[in-house]
């Protein structure tokens, strides 16, 4: 699994050198260990990325969180990385012996086009917030770092005599570096007897565009410095989210995220000579919820179909609409066990874009937190780990 290993590295390498950035797979490993489900279930320390409004919606002995985290995944629906292994294993043994490993040269002919239509999406994330909760107003400082990509095969080799050329069998990864910068203030009222919650958090987005394009037959050397020679500032803009929370009864609350309320798009030439797209679009998330202090239960659903960050046309099979469902197990504050599942309803994606993705996460209070959480799909596996101090 060697390609996995040098495309996620080169990828946080990415985000470790930007300023601080914004939106993946996951808000962070709590929200990942319930199928990320979040927007009712969130803590001080995760309200700034689940939902700003949940930050005046917090048990009285919760009024300060400090949380430091990073994750990283890969979406290799098609199983691109096994692919491209088995491509330059049967490339290597071809070029060694062209004539007497000609069936060498057939089977990568053969391998290169089966990654046709295959889109390997790598992303990789880094954060920090801090929250304050007091009776009735809340506030919290937010950062965060996002790597996201998306890579196709393309001008594949068609015969034998082909394998040589540099122009065929190219991995095109088209990603974007994303910094926020966020504070959230929210406050909490009562109204006909139950808690309301409101948060807005006003954001502060830098955005940077990378375009890689190298052999499927060398691609593990290098990487990383490609993504450092391929970036190009694509400028900064600012957003605001809103958060709603409303308690149903003493254990149950519903709540509503609205994020990137201001839209913005830019449109660019890449780096390929290729017009491309990005779009931050207004999305609107819906939760509900059960806590107790022993037992936390969330649903959450996109009420908007969210077409992929990158809209050129070879990465729409990446919109999503995404339906979570997860819980968490408290046992004595000690420990946090979690399980979750979420799946993607948008029309007209792939069935392996439809398949579950499945989640799980455990906790630990050692006077500081400690988080993990894992997300398996198929061939797409990631991870989220954090850690900081709440009170």
């Amino acid at each position: 699994m060697k390609h996995y290993k040098k495309i996620l590295s080169a990828l946080l390498v990415a985000v470790f050198s930007s300023s601080a950035e914004a939106t993946s797979i996951s808000v962070e490993a709590r929200s990942l260990g319930m199928g990320n489900a979040r927007v009712a279930t969130a803590d001080i320390a995760t309200a700034p990325f689940a939902n700003p409004g949940m930050l005046a919606f917090q048990r009285s002995r919760e009024d300060f969180a400090l949380m430091v985290g990073f994750g990283a995944f890969l979406m290799d629906q098609g199983g691109v990385v096994d692919k491209i292994n088995d491509y330059q294993t049967a490339y290597d043994n071809f070029q060694s012996d062209p004539v007497g490993n000609i069936s060498e040269g057939s089977r990568a002919i053969a391998i290169a086009q089966s990654l046709e239509g295959d889109v390997l999406a790598p992303n990789a994330s880094v954060l920090l917030s801090t929250g304050f909760s007091g009776k009735k107003w809340a506030f919290a400082f937010s950062a965060r770092a996002d790597a996201i990509a998306a890579g196709t095969v393309t001008n594949i080799s068609q015969t034998v005599a082909e394998l040589s050329d540099p122009a065929k069998n190219i991995l095109e990864l088209e990603g974007v570096l994303t910094s926020e910068l966020g504070v959230s203030l929210a406050r909490n009222f009562q109204l006909f007897g139950q808690k309301i919650g409101i948060g807005v958090k006003p954001k502060y987005f830098k955005v940077d565009n990378i375009h890689l394009s190298e052999s499927i037959s060398t691609i593990d050397t290098g990487l990383g410095d490609l993504i450092d020679d391929s970036k190009n500032d694509l400028g900064d803009y600012a957003s605001v989210d809103i958060g709603f929370v409303m308690g149903l009864s003493k254990h149950t609350q519903i709540g509503l995220l609205l994020t990137n309320l201001v839209s913005h798009k830019i449109n660019y030439i890449n780096l390929a000579g290729t017009p491309t797209s990005l779009s931050f679009d207004t999305q609107a998330r819906l939760g509900i919820a059960y806590r107790s202090d022993f037992l936390t239960l969330g649903a959450d659903l996109d009420l908007i179909e969210n077409d992929a960050l990158l809209t050129s046309e070879n990465f729409q099979a990446l919109k999503s609409q995404f339906v979570s469902v997860g819980g968490e197990f408290n046992i004595y504050d000690f420990m946090q066990l979690r399980l979750g599942a979420q799946k993607n309803i948008a029309d007209g994606i792939s069935e392996a874009a439809q398949e579950n993705l499945y989640t799980a996460g455990i906790g630990f209070w050692f006077g500081f937190n400690v988080d993990v959480a894992i997300v398996s799909q198929s061939d797409s596996l990631g991870g989220f780990l954090q850690t900081g101090f709440r009170f």
